[in-house]
Parts: structure tokens; C-alpha cells; sequence
């Protein structure tokens, strides 16, 4: 398949939001890692996709997204991958990295 092919589909984005793309490949690094049962993942989506379904929710790239980051959430904090103090202090290590770069520039944790 050319990256053409990849990025677009029927002359479209294949994806309609940066956010939906990189929700995507985190799901297909944790699968190819073994952190995430693909089987499962799959059962996971279909019962939420159902579930937005019944509840009247338009079939749309939004809910779909929605619910595959629902499920993600949902299975991370099952999993426990990372703890509360983990997640907290590397979203604080992500803030101070973020303030202290210099506009335009792209933002890297220090260590």
C-alpha cells in the first residue's frame, strides 16, 4: 500500500482529525506490544459502538473515535498499566516542558 494510500481515502483525509489518527496507532503500538488483546479490544469496541448505537448516536468518524477512546481509557485503567502517581507526575513533567518551550518550537522532556 503507497503512503498515498494511507493518508487518504476516496480523495479524503483518512482521517477527519489529528486526535483519531493518534488514538489509532496508540491501540496498534499496545496490540503489536501484547498490552492490549487485540480479541478483547475488538469484543471491547463492538459492545460500545452497540451501546452508542442503541442510545441514538449518529454513525459518524466523532462517535466512532469517541468510543474507541472510551475504550482505550477504559482498558488502561483496567489494565493499570501505569499507576495514578505515574500518569500525574508525567502529565507534570509534559506541563513544565510545554511552559518552558519557546514558541514554535517543538516541546521534549528533559530526561
Amino acid at each position: 500500500m503507497s503512503p498515498a494510500a494511507r493518508r487518504e481515502r476516496a480523495g479524503q483525509p483518512a482521517f477527519a482529525e489529528q486526535w483519531h489518527a493518534q488514538v489509532t496507532a496508540v491501540v496498534e503500538v499496545l496490540v503489536a506490544d501484547g498490552k492490549l488483546d487485540a480479541a478483547e479490544w475488538s469484543r471491547a469496541l463492538g459492545v460500545e459502538l452497540d451501546r452508542r448505537s442503541a442510545e441514538g448516536a449518529p454513525d459518524t468518524d466523532e462517535t466512532y473515535y469517541a468510543a474507541f477512546l472510551n475504550v482505550l481509557e477504559r482498558m488502561l485503567d483496567e489494565a493499570r498499566m501505569a499507576g495514578t502517581e505515574d500518569v500525574t507526575r508525567r502529565e507534570s513533567d509534559w506541563r513544565q516542558a510545554y511552559l518552558s518551550t519557546p514558541h514554535g518550537q517543538p516541546v521534549a522532556l528533559k530526561g
